[in-house]
């Protein structure tokens, strides 16, 4: 079935725009002309030196799944917070944009930042850090 698209005393050759207001930019983003003008999205994880060492008990059946998985979860909390601790340390959190939750059991965010975020966090011994590719979609 076909929708009927246009009535009686309809002009299909006049369209009319309406004005759109200009759009804002989000706060805290900044002019175009400050030092910070692109954000990257950057993946941190804990250095594999710095990771907490799992042993594993000789005695004793294995901890169930939910054990591990909310062992998983207090450790990625525990890592947002030394990060969050060391960006305030370094004076780095007014370049970053945004950090994501601790969501899953592996201790592993995501960060909005500027790139000099990207390089001091690469230079640092506890963590290990990279830009993630932009992924672009043509149609």
């Amino acid at each position: 079935m076909s929708r009927k698209q246009n009535g009686p005393g309809k002009d299909d050759s006049v369209y009319t725009l309406r004005a759109v207001p200009s759009v804002r930019g989000l706060p805290g983003r900044g002019r175009e002309d400050s030092t910070t003008s692109e954000w990257i999205d950057v993946t941190v994880m804990p250095a594999e030196s710095s990771a907490p060492q799992r042993t594993r008990a000789p005695s004793g059946p294995p901890p169930g799944r939910a054990a591990v998985y909310q062992a998983g979860l207090a450790e990625s909390a525990r890592f947002r917070d030394d990060l969050m601790r060391w960006l305030e340390a370094h004076k780095l959190l007014g370049a970053v944009r945004s950090v994501s939750e601790p969501g899953g059991s592996l201790p592993m965010l995501t960060l909005r930042c500027a790139p000099r975020v990207l390089d001091q966090l690469r230079r640092a011994p506890e963590f290990e850090a990279g830009a993630t590719m932009p992924l672009e979609l043509h149609s």
